[in-house]
This record gives structure tokens, C-alpha cells and sequence, in this order.
């Protein structure tokens, strides 16, 4: 069994090998790679149900597309699996709304700072949850950008878990008031590695721009964006995680790569034609051609062969999970 606090599934497959895989055995790539992620869950699942420490409420924290909402249903159905409840929370529902939260130097919502989150309410929430077992969990109505009045209330009952998953649960802005930490488990998630040619050149697909390419796909189906659109504020993302995120990363007891070794195959193939329609006269066109011919280096592999209740799902659709 793997040191789950100090260690985390690493591949040291390359362009040519996953190829190789791609071509010979689709199915039987894709199921290693997925039976190694649920695996990995269950593992970690039951490591903090079996800590001496009782576990009352779980920081899962990530950057953009890292799939921190899949990982925590699946945590969720592992916890249930072995005999003790849990219930999710997202950080999302607390969020300031378009009106209130702090601009950017352009005058435009930072909504990448962990200033645009209503930070007292999680404090509380996370107290409440430690020391009560209960907590009144805002509720935010995307559609107008604005907080609603009414909360919902969650009760731990028994042994039961709350997993709090957003961008910034690792900030210790939300804990460091709270009297007693006991009962509180830190996850850092994210693609921890790229994918090289050979295993001495760089990388041929950064970490980043992996998971650039699960954004792509999932805000062009879902979110009515285009390639251009996400492309052309992923800097700026990247710099919301440099600066609220990474910082903070190293606080986790637990890390988890959520790369599946095969996305590429899959992932990168669907980002083609969204990319191939940045234009020319568009200052992403020349990044969209460099990840265009990256990604045309891997076979493809059929979608259909990614199981339903795969983390990839959560870009490509046609899962069993509802976000």
C-alpha cells in the first residue's frame, strides 16, 4: 500500500508507449488507467475512515479542471461503500455575486480570488461542521450572479463525512480562526505531470495545458464559450493559481494526480475542431495551432470506450454524475 499522505500515482509513459497502447489494446488502456484512479479513491477513502483521528470534514482543493467535483462523488460513494456517510459541499455557493466581488485592474469581477467567496460564512461553516456536526450551506443562483437569501442545513449523522471541494478549500484564511483543527483532512488535487516524447525531453503537453484541454472541451459543449474565449483568459487563471493556489498546495495531507494516462488520446482529439475555428487574425490563432499539432501526435481513442462514471465525463458529457 502506497504512503498516501507523501505520495501520489505518477506514469512514466511516453508519446510513443501510450500510442503503442492506444493502437493494440483501446479498452484494455483505458480500464487500466480508470480501475488505477478508483483504486487510488478507495485507497485514500479508507485510509481516513481508518485514521485513529476521527475525520468529521474533508478541504478537497484543486486548480480549474483538476476534476475536484468528480473526485469528491467518488469519494462520496467509497465513503458509502464502507459503511460512513458523507455530504458535499461546494465552495461555489458561497460566492460573493457579480456586484460584490473585488475587480480586477480592468474593472472587471475577480472572480479568481478567494476574496470573491464569502469567507466568514465558510469559517463558520467549517466550525459549525467540526464541533456540532451541522451547518448552514449558502445557496447561489448563477443564473443572476447574486447569493440567495435562503441556506440549506447538513447534519453529520454517526460517522459521517462533509467534503467542502473549490478552488481555494486549502486557503488557511477559512480555518485559521477556528479553535480546533481535530477532525479536518486536507486534499490538494490536480494533473501532476505532462506527457513527454522521450523520457529526456520536455514536455510535449505541460500539466497545465492538459487540463486547458479538458476547459476547452467542457466550456465549448456546456458552458456556450469557444476555444478563443477560454483560451484567452487561461492566463489569467493561471495566475488566480499561482497566487491563491499553489501557495497552498504543500497543505494538503493527501495529493492526488488525476492525469489518466490515456486522455490524451481522447481529450486532446475532441479540442481539434474547437481550436481549428480560432482565426487567424485572433491573438490565440498561433497557440491553438501549436496544441492543435501536439494533439494530432496521439492516436485517438473512441470516447465510446470511457466509462460513465469516468472523471473525464465531467468534460465530455454522458456521464452518471450530475455537476
Amino acid at each position: 500500500m502506497m504512503n498516501i499522505t507523501n505520495s501520489y500515482r505518477r506514469y512514466a509513459l511516453t508519446l510513443r508507449e501510450i500510442n503503442d497502447y492506444a493502437k493494440q489494446d483501446p479498452q484494455g488502456f483505458v480500464e487500466m488507467s480508470e480501475n488505477a484512479y478508483r483504486s487510488d479513491i478507495k485507497e485514500i477513502a479508507r485510509s481516513i475512515v481508518d485514521d485513529k483521528e476521527k475525520c468529521r470534514v474533508i478541504l478537497l482543493a484543486g486548480p480549474s479542471a483538476s476534476g475536484k467535483t468528480t473526485t469528491a462523488k467518488m469519494l462520496n460513494e467509497e465513503f458509502e461503500k464502507i459503511g460512513c456517510g458523507s455530504e458535499i459541499v461546494s465552495m461555489d455557493n458561497f460566492y460573493l455575486g457579480e456586484r460584490s466581488v473585488p475587480k480586477t485592474e480592468d474593472g472587471k469581477p475577480d472572480f479568481e480570488t478567494v476574496h470573491a467567496l464569502n469567507i466568514p460564512q465558510i469559517e463558520q461553516c467549517i466550525s459549525n461542521l467540526l464541533e456540532y456536526g451541522w451547518a448552514d450551506i449558502a445557496q447561489f443562483d448563477f443564473a443572476s450572479s447574486t447569493p440567495l437569501e435562503t441556506t440549506t442545513r447538513i447534519n453529520l449523522h454517526n460517522d459521517s463525512i462533509a467534503i467542502i471541494e473549490g478552488i481555494h478549500a486549502l486557503n488557511p484564511i477559512f480555518t485559521e480562526h477556528i479553535r480546533s483543527k481535530s477532525g479536518l483532512k486536507k486534499i490538494y488535487i490536480s494533473v501532476k505531470q505532462g506527457i513527454r516524447k522521450t523520457p529526456d525531453t520536455g514536455y510535449m503537453l505541460t500539466a497545465a495545458e492538459l487540463r486547458l484541454m479538458r476547459r476547452i472541451v467542457r466550456d465549448c459543449k456546456f458552458r456556450g464559450s469557444n476555444a478563443e474565449h477560454t483560451m484567452g483568459m487561461w492566463e489569467n487563471v493561471l495566475l488566480g493559481e499561482k497566487k491563491y493556489i499553489t501557495p497552498y498546495k504543500y497543505a494538503g495531507d493527501i495529493t492526488i494526480n488525476s492525469l489518466h494516462i490515456y486522455e490524451p488520446c481522447v481529450i486532446a482529439a475532441k479540442t481539434i475542431p474547437y481550436m481549428s475555428k480560432v482565426e487567424k487574425n485572433n491573438p490565440e490563432y498561433d497557440y491553438a495551432q501549436f496544441l492543435i499539432a501536439q494533439a494530432e501526435r496521439f492516436c485517438s481513442i473512441d470516447e465510446s470506450l470511457v466509462p460513465e462514471d469516468s472523471l473525464l465525463r465531467e468534460f465530455l458529457g454522458n456521464g452518471k454524475y450530475r455537476y
